[in-house]
């Protein structure tokens, strides 16, 4: 199983320039930036991190038709792919859809939107002459000349119909932060099962899951925040992703009629522990073993804790991975 970091695209960009660099010097696989609309894009980002590292993957997650047109997507991937041939990969979903609309946007279709987005960022990214109009962007002519290797696309997904859409017309899939591990593996179930139904080799296909993560010697305190960010996400999706760990209906209802207090109660610590990474330095191993065995083939670890902290935990971790 592969092993890399993720960056939410809140905080400081300067502060996690050391952090990346402590990834790519103890050996992991992977950076991954999550573009969050307000705060962050992941294109300058991951521009910085291929400028620090020599060997490790940069990837961007979160890029949407709500954000970009694909022809400018494309020229931007294609740019970092000149910079850092082999190494740049992205993950496309639909987004958040409250932030979204703050952009005026509305996606109506997600498979739909969601197939037209891929395949024509692909088809970009080949140099093709792009000719064609969906709901979300239209082409009239453009063709890109391409500068590197054509990265390769995940799909972000959740719900069923996105998942089996990830198995048709991605190179991989891009699992939620808050997933249980029956969540996981149920996913990794379907999507092998969508694949073989294509004649697509489950080999070429990455299953990446972000989880959060806390890695502390105390770790009541470690994982302290994580309920509260909990409270503040969408329930329903939450409980969806949370399977076997919350009742969806109770989840729902106490935030319809409590807020974000009522579900902070909820989220207890042993419910806590079944949708992130939590673990003390000792526990690292097989928490790692844990995630390895729902059948993934990356996990992203979004850290929880101060940047000055994180080379360190990154060092327990790569010793923990590497045993």
């Amino acid at each position: 199983m592969r092993l890399s970091i993720a960056f939410s695209g809140f905080g400081g960009l300067a502060e996690t320039i050391p952090v990346v660099q402590a990834a790519e010097q103890h050996g992991l696989d992977g950076i991954w930036t999550a573009e969050h609309l307000g705060f962050h894009d992941a294109v300058v980002p991951s521009a910085v991190y291929l400028g620090s590292t020599e060997r490790i993957e940069i990837g961007l997650v979160g890029l949407s038709s709500a954000g970009r047109h694909p022809g400018l997507m494309g020229m931007e991937l294609m740019s970092l792919s000149e910079l850092a041939p082999g190494r740049i990969r992205c993950q496309v979903g639909l987004g958040d859809s409250s932030l979204v609309a703050k952009l005026g946007r509305k996606i109506s279709k997600p498979v739909l939107s969601t197939t037209a987005f891929v395949n024509s960022l692909r088809e970009t990214m080949q140099g093709r002459d792009m000719k064609v109009s969906y709901p979300e962007f239209t082409f009239d002519g453009f063709r890109l000349s391409p500068l590197g290797p054509v990265p390769q696309i995940d799909v972000m997904a959740i719900r069923p119909g996105m998942v089996r859409l990830s198995a048709q017309v991605g190179d991989g899939l891009s699992i939620s932060i808050g997933a249980s591990a029956t969540y996981i593996r149920d996913v990794v179930k379907d999507v092998e099962r969508e694949l073989t139904a294509g004649g697509r080799d489950r080999s070429s296909f990455r299953i990446t899951a972000l989880a959060m993560a806390v890695v502390g010697e105390d770790i009541d305190m470690a994982r302290a925040p994580i309920g509260p960010m909990m409270s503040t996400f969408p329930q329903e999706t939450a409980a969806f992703l949370a399977r076997d760990v919350v009742d969806a209906e109770e989840l729902i209802r106490v935030q319809k009629e409590e807020g974000p207090l009522g579900v902070m109660k909820i989220w207890t610590p042993d419910k806590v522990d079944q949708i992130a990474f939590v673990a003390t330095p000792a526990m690292l191993a097989d928490r790692l073993a844990e995630y390895a065995d729902t059948g993934i083939d990356e996990l992203a670890l979004m850290l929880i804790s101060s940047p000055d902290e994180q080379p360190e935990i990154i060092k327990q971790l790569s010793a923990a991975h590497h045993k």
